[in-house]
């Protein structure tokens, strides 16, 4: 059973549309455009907004491989629940003017990039955030639980979830140990990196597609340079441009240090 999906309000997708978009921006060094999407991300999706919060609830259907069926219908049950809260007059409203403003700033084309989970978080919105008869509601929602209990690769975030105290612990010791070792833009990426779980990475990616653009722009003047190790270069700057395609995980950000380290070199003179 097919349902409608207006996929221009569905705030997951918007999202993940506006991260894509600036994916792309810092891998062919659009600044403009770059910047055009930065502004749209934090003015519509910071922590508190009306789009924020509906965003958490497609969050909270994220990493359950492995779990009952039992509990996900409970979870389900409570993002309707959550979804009921939401203020949604002002809700439509905000989807409105950040619709309105990708259309203008970033041109309609930006609708039709890539989503990788667009089934699972269509049937969400079909699921959570729309009303239908009591028939197709039942079938969204067997729908969605296969999709949820579908075996799959296990999704991990940045960083465990930790308490303020121990976090402000770890960071105080991080900054002691590694001051002398650790240049001002690694550290940068690395607290970030920790302190990812409070909004769920926006920070981080923000941070870190500003910190590639300058790593890039570095790079090729490098290259330009024509630098002894140009065609070492050549293959870290492929490095970079590949990192578009690439989840944001452990493994990344320590490709992006080490980059950091080599870079730091460079300017020191080294």
């Amino acid at each position: 059973m097919k349902l409608k999906h207006n996929k221009k309000r569905n705030t997951a997708f918007v999202y993940e549309i506006l991260i894509s978009e600036l994916s792309k921006a810092s891998m062919y060094n659009l600044q403009e455009r770059k910047k055009d999407v930065l502004s749209i991300l934090k003015g519509f999706f910071f922590k508190g907004s009306l789009l924020r919060e509906e965003l958490e609830i497609y969050r909270s259907f994220e990493e359950l491989s492995g779990v009952e069926e039992k509990t996900i219908e409970k979870i389900i049950l409570e993002a309707r629940n959550s979804a009921m809260s939401l203020d949604h007059e002002n809700t439509r409203e905000a989807q409105t003017k950040v619709i309105n403003l990708i259309n203008k700033k970033l041109g309609s084309t930006v609708w039709n990039n890539f989503v990788n989970e667009y089934k699972r978080i269509a049937t969400i919105n079909q699921v959570v955030f729309s009303k239908t008869s009591p028939k197709k509601q039942v079938f969204v929602e067997n729908k969605l639980v296969k999709l949820l209990t579908v075996s799959q690769e296990e999704e991990k975030k940045p960083f465990p979830n930790i308490n303020k105290l121990a976090l402000k612990t770890f960071l105080q010791r991080f900054n002691e140990q590694y001051s002398e070792t650790l240049g001002e833009n690694q550290k940068s990426l690395l607290n970030k990196y920790v302190t990812s779980y409070k909004d769920d990475g926006l920070e981080l990616k923000l941070f870190l597609y500003e910190e590639i653009d300058r790593l890039r722009e570095t790079l090729q003047e490098q290259i330009s340079s024509n630098n002894e190790n140009s065609p070492k270069l050549k293959m870290v700057l492929e490095k970079i441009n590949s990192y578009n395609n690439k989840k944001l995980d452990r493994k990344l950000v320590t490709e992006v240090l080490k980059i950091q380290s080599l870079v730091g070199e460079f300017n020191n003179g080294d």
